[in-house]
Parts: C-alpha cells; structure tokens; sequence
C-alpha cells in the first residue's frame, strides 16, 4: 500500500505531522525559515508576549542538561518567551508564510498570569491579519512566575481557561490550540478549553523543577550570581507523563498537539497511537538540530508501509480502546519470566533486582546463566525491565 506522512491538523494540510515547538528552536524567522528548508513539516513561534518588563530579561545561564551517564535524557530550562517585540514577530509571520504556504505556522501568545484581556483580543487579531494558520494560547508556561501563581498557573484553572479561551475566540475565526500544563486536571482543562471554543489542546509543557544542586557550593545549578529558580524539564525524562496526557485529553474527543521526549520515529508512533493528531518537538532538536527530521521522516513512512497503513491518521487513537481503569485490568491473566541464553550477558543484573526489590525467583553466579524459579516468580516484569540485554520475557504461565 502507497503510504504518505501528509497529515491535517485544524482543517491546515501539512507535509508531514512533525512541528517545531514554541520553543528556542523556534525564537526567530531565520531559525524557522532554516527549519522549513530541512524538510519540517510545521512550527510554532516562540512565545509572544509582553517584553518591556525587567524581569522580562533572560538570565545566563538558563538550560541544562539533565544526563545519565553520557546521554541527555532531558534538558531544564528557564528560558522566558520571546524577546522579540510583538510588532517585528507580526511582519516576520507574514514573511514566513508568504515563502512557505505550504507549512503550518502557529503563533504561541501568553499575555499574563492575571489575564489582560485587552492584549490577548489585541494581538490574536493581530496574529490572524498577518496570516497564521493557528493561534496556540500558552496557558501553562513555568519559565517564570512559577512561585506565585504567575503564567503556569491559568492553565490549572477552568475559570481561567474559559475566560482567556472566550476571550480570543470573540476575536478570531482561527482554530484555537489551549496548550495545558502537565500536572493540573487534563480533563477538566481540556473540556473547559473546548466549551469555551477551544478547537483543539496541546499537551504537554515542559513540568516545573529544580535543575540539580552544586555537592561543593551547595548552591542550586544552574547558577545565576550564585542564584537559581525553579525552571521546566523537557525531554525523554518526560515521555511517560506526556503520554498520559495526550491520551487523557485524546479521550474527550478534541484533537490533539501530541509533544514530550519525541526524539525518534517510534516516539512519534507512540504519541500517534496514544490520540495525537500532529506532533511538536523541541529537545530532539536542541540536541541533534532541525537535521534529525530526515530519520522521523523515514522512519514513521516505513512503519506506516510495514504496518499497511496510508498516512498517520491511521495510527491516531488506536491504542485509547485499551486504556482501562487499574480494577478493570485481569488478575487472571498470569504470566512468568523467561531467560533467553542466547542474548545473555551473565551480568546478573535481574537477579540483584529481583533479590532486593522483587521476589527471591532468580538465582545466579559469576560467569553463569541466570535460573528462574517458576514457583517464586511473581510476574511483575522487574528482571525484564532491568536486563541490558533484553533476554528476558513475560511469557504466559
């Protein structure tokens, strides 16, 4: 079957469901512009909102990041919204998408954590006149004003929701994205979003944390004059809770913007299947640069052709049917772990784990092959989880 990434999200075709995120890949016209030439299939400018405050300045240094051992697994980051005035980002939207029509561009707007009601009726007009395709209302934002209730607090509020929601859909006849924070009631926000016209929600931003502590100055990292703040993390460390997100808000039937650690093409299936429509990355792109578009690209196309299926529509949602309620799921069903020698490294890793934080099943010594009592095996999936090799398997009991 003849497959295509071609992909319409809010009534706007796309190449491919692969955007930039409102995010520092995305903080000027020549950046994205750099992004579109490499083959993406859409973006979201970086955040506009008001830039005369003070406190409105970046600091330095501002992203970290988070490693395990010598891989980035995440990055923190308390970068704030866009520098650029709202004027210049107007002109260089209109420039962006009369050069590439065929590319999805959105404009992320975020005009206080006690809402002005007149900037945000103001600027969305504004944002439409000069020819976005979408207007993402970034209500969860924790790169700043975190500690007292600011920015990332609109989006855990439906009254909130509802009132910023109201107010530009008075405004504007664009479809309208409610970018919702990950730790607050995703249903609730999504149905408040959507009762208020709302036409979709993306999810998730980045979650708010500490970055890590200096062990020798014992000061916060990353230091700024010997000071630091909470920030977001980003990146595959968020993935899991991404998911969550998506499908909780896919579940409600409102389409959704699907972003959260996608770094490679099973990622992107993943958040497909789990209920999203298109698909925002930023962390990839920090790390590797708009290039890694070309292996999304390719890989998604592949699996859609191996698995029969025309273009990722067909994948969105697939997996929702199976998300159960925890006393819903069998406690029939039983199943056991198994050792496959042939990919064993006699490391011995499942049984420290299953001695220490499991259930005594697996007896090993140096230089030999693991053996798993069958009796003593509880099933809970421990060993396989832990085994670097990947030689161990659930099988049925």
């Amino acid at each position: 079957m003849d497959a295509t990434l071609q992909t319409t999200f809010l009534g706007v075709t796309l190449n491919n469901p692969f955007l930039l995120s409102s995010a520092p890949p995305s903080r000027s016209r020549e950046m994205i512009e750099r992004a579109f030439d490499a083959g993406w299939g859409g973006a979201v400018i970086k955040t506009l909102t008001q830039v005369e405050s003070p406190a409105r300045r970046n600091v330095t240094p501002r992203i970290r990041a988070i490693r395990n051992g010598n891989h980035v697994i995440g990055f923190t980051n308390m970068e704030l919204a866009s520098m650029h005035p709202t004027e210049e980002w107007l002109a260089d939207l209109a420039a962006i998408k009369s050069r590439y029509p065929d590319r999805g561009l959105g404009a992320s707007m975020l005009y206080g954590g006690r809402p002005d009601e007149k900037q945000w009726r103001a600027v969305a007009r504004a944002c439409e006149e000069a020819g976005v395709d979408w207007l993402e209302l970034n209500l969860s934002c924790p790169h700043g004003g975190a500690e007292d209730g600011g920015e990332f607090a609109i989006g855990t509020r439906s009254d909130a929701i509802r009132s910023v929601v109201g107010w530009v859909r008075e405004s504007v006849k664009l479809p309208l994205i409610v970018k919702l924070p990950a730790f607050s009631d995703i249903d609730a926000g999504t149905k408040a979003a959507r009762a208020a016209g709302a036409d979709a929600v993306a999810v998730i931003n980045t979650l708010n944390a500490l970055s890590g502590i200096d062990l020798d100055t014992w000061r916060p990292i990353p230091s700024v004059a010997g000071e630091s703040a909470f920030c977001g993390l980003s990146g595959r460390a968020v993935k899991p809770v991404a998911l969550r997100c998506v499908a909780t808000a896919a579940a409600s039937g409102v389409p959704v913007s699907g972003m959260g650690g996608i770094y490679d093409w099973r990622d992107a299936a993943e958040f497909l299947l789990a209920g999203a429509s298109c698909l925002q990355v930023c962390s990839a792109v920090m790390e590797h640069g708009y290039g890694i578009i070309g292996d999304l690209c390719e890989g998604l196309l592949a699996y859609l052709k191996a698995k029969g299926l025309s273009c990722p529509a067909d994948l969105t949602g697939k997996a929702l049917p199976h998300i159960a309620p925890h006393a819903a799921l069998s406690r029939e069903a039983r199943v056991v772990a198994a050792c496959r020698q042939e990919r064993c490294l006699r490391c011995g890793m499942c049984s420290v784990s299953c001695r220490d934080a499991g259930f005594q099943a697996i007896a090993w010594r140096q230089g030999e092959h693991p053996r798993i009592d069958r009796d003593a095996c509880d099933g809970c999936g421990l060993c396989a989880g832990v085994c670097p090799a990947g030689c161990i398997a659930m099988e049925p009991r």
